[in-house]
């Protein structure tokens, strides 16, 4: 559409002279089509933004209590990471650093691992029961969610063995679990470390 600049009525695009006044329309502009969104009201902007804000708080919270209470769901968040990190993918050349720095590298995404991680999984809470549960016992993980003040809510996790009779034998202590997860992190860290290597080799003998 053109709009006529003599009376400001709207005529085809095809139309050389104003159907309304008769003035000419050479030289004038095609109107374009305003955007979806300058077309939205202030209100429905209003919407937008407080379901925007209140989308991005309930997904922080989710975040939080899936990774603090949901196993294998920080396993997989510290696993990508550390895919990226150590240069898995996308692929980077393998580097030649020094011992103290691939310790720190290391000992970094350790660290990440074993705070972020608490949960575990069921590959990675299995050396937890083989080192703690003995005489027929298994590893069964719970959490303690407790409220000490209004507004404050605390999430700790309980390693407990329990006999075939369903009693508890044995709490294992918070951090002797944190240092068994240091230990599988670092492990982890070499894997990759070694994966990255074996897909450069790969890639460069084509």
């Amino acid at each position: 559409m053109k709009t006529c600049p003599h009376c400001h009525n709207e005529n085809p695009v095809d139309f050389s002279y104003c159907r309304y006044c008769g003035n000419a329309l050479n030289g004038v502009p095609e109107n374009k089509p305003k955007s979806i969104w300058k077309r939205l009201p202030a209100w429905v902007w209003i919407i937008l933004i407080v379901g925007g804000i209140a989308a991005l708080i309930l997904t922080l919270i989710g975040s939080f209590i899936a990774i603090a209470t949901m196993e294998g769901v920080a396993s997989i968040v510290i696993l990508i990471c550390g895919i990226v990190g150590f240069g898995v993918i996308p692929l980077r050349r393998p580097d030649r650093a020094g011992s103290f720095a691939r310790a720190i590298g290391l000992s970094f995404f350790a660290l990440m691992g074993a705070t972020v991680d608490q949960t575990g999984n069921f590959l990675y809470n299995k050396p937890i029961e083989m080192c703690f549960c003995h005489d027929g016992t298994s590893l069964t993980r719970d959490i303690d969610v407790t409220n000490p003040i209004p507004g404050q809510t605390n999430i700790t996790q309980d390693y407990t063995c329990y006999d075939s009779t369903g009693k508890a034998a044995k709490t294992i202590n918070i951090f002797a679990v944190l240092g068994i997860r240091f230990v599988e992190y670092v492990i982890l860290g070499y894997l990759l470390i070694a994966l990255r290597q074996v897909r450069w080799r790969i890639k460069n003998n084509r």
